[in-house]
């Protein structure tokens, strides 16, 4: 008779079990496959600009995982002005976006169905940029002079309006239509005698290159307007509102981050645009849009109410202005804010009143750039 050790008979029954399990868990997943594992939604989004200093924060959060962890990934491209952002977000190119709040106003106007999700600055510092030592002194003095634009930026459309509220003559400037590119280089060689600038993109180049320049604001005339809104079209935002809200959330998280790490924030984009640092002044060039969007930020809508926070009272007083001086007259009336500007999610990030003491103290010099200080 053969007689079977215990322990050898635990072995075998224990292979014996395992085996049953293993063809019992593989035809169960034959039967009841598990569930795929969820991929980021893909969001396709444009700044209004070139990817300088002044847009750190979003490439911030993006370096920083505040997309990842909700499940975005974030596509960033360039822009080629405010004009031309909403254009592309309209139609579909992009689903989200960021430009000028007084281009976005004007776009609403000409029956664009756009949606304002926050708001990322609030000065646009839009204005006139000639050289010191130039012919230009005065806003009397653009009058027989060539002034350049960029066809899609979101400065141009308020030249007119500028020159009407400060007695200029319209018609008589020579209108100089330049690729955004070769705005700044333009001045500086000469090419033409003044161009309309966002301040916060153009000064850095003047300065870095240590070109004086005399700058004339166009809010000092009356056209003050905050500087970009997170952007989307109506469309999207009814499918995808979760979405969008987070997308916005992430975006406020890395202005904070900005904000409260402005050296951190920079070495960050500098590494991921080397190509900004390749010139002798890059790291200044970068500094001073970073420095001074920290400063366009640092007002009492976002002290008060937390970043990302519209006064829809003075968005609708920038939309009278904009029908007032801008628009053409088949231009529909504007809408009241609460239509097409929310400010669902705001409020969620803050910074303690010490930050906030910290951030204008840091700021200073930058808001004296802009004529803010």
């Amino acid at each position: 008779m053969i007689t079977t050790k215990p322990s050898a008979l635990a072995v075998t029954r224990r292979r014996s079990l395992g085996l049953a399990a293993a063809g019992t868990a593989a035809l169960a997943g034959a039967a009841f496959p598990r569930p795929a594992i969820a991929q980021p939604a893909k969001v396709r989004y444009t700044l209004s600009w070139l990817p300088t200093g002044q847009y750190a924060f979003i490439y911030c959060a993006r370096q920083l995982g505040y997309f990842k962890q909700r499940g975005i990934d974030l596509e960033i491209s360039r822009g080629y002005g405010s004009m031309a952002a909403i254009q592309a977000i309209s139609t579909g190119q992009f689903e989200m976006g960021s430009a000028q709040t007084g281009a976005n106003l004007l776009s609403i106007m000409k029956g664009l169905d756009l949606r304002l999700l926050g708001t990322l600055g609030y000065d646009a510092t839009l204005g006139i940029v000639a050289p010191e030592k130039g012919p230009i002194t005065t806003p009397k003095d653009l009058e027989g002079r060539k002034v350049g634009v960029s066809a899609a930026g979101g400065d141009t459309p308020f030249l007119p309006a500028y020159c009407r509220l400060v007695g200029v003559d319209f018609d008589k400037l020579a209108i100089v239509q330049l690729d955004s590119k070769i705005l700044e280089q333009s001045a500086m060689s000469g090419l033409v005698d003044a161009i309309v600038v966002t301040g916060l993109s153009s000064i850095p180049n003047f300065i870095s290159e240590n070109f004086p320049i005399r700058m004339m604001p166009f809010s000092q005339a009356g056209l003050q307007f905050y500087w970009l809104n997170t952007l989307t079209s109506s469309s999207f935002l009814a499918r995808n509102k979760e979405l969008v809200d987070n997308v916005e959330l992430a975006i406020l998280e890395g202005m904070k981050f900005m904000l409260l790490n402005p050296q951190e924030a920079m070495e960050r984009h500098l590494k991921e645009h080397e190509e900004l640092a390749i010139g002798k002044n890059g790291k200044l060039y970068v500094e001073l849009g970073l420095g001074m969007t920290c400063a366009i930020v640092a007002a009492p809508e976002s002290i008060e109410h937390g970043l990302g926070y519209s006064d829809l009272a003075k968005i609708e007083e920038q939309a009278r202005i904009v029908k007032q001086y801008a628009s053409a007259p088949n231009d529909r009336e504007p809408p009241k804010a609460d239509t097409f500007c929310s400010n669902n999610d705001i409020g969620k990030v803050t910074l303690s009143a010490a930050e906030w003491d910290s951030v204008r103290a840091s700021t200073g010099k930058y808001a004296k750039l802009l004529g803010r200080a």
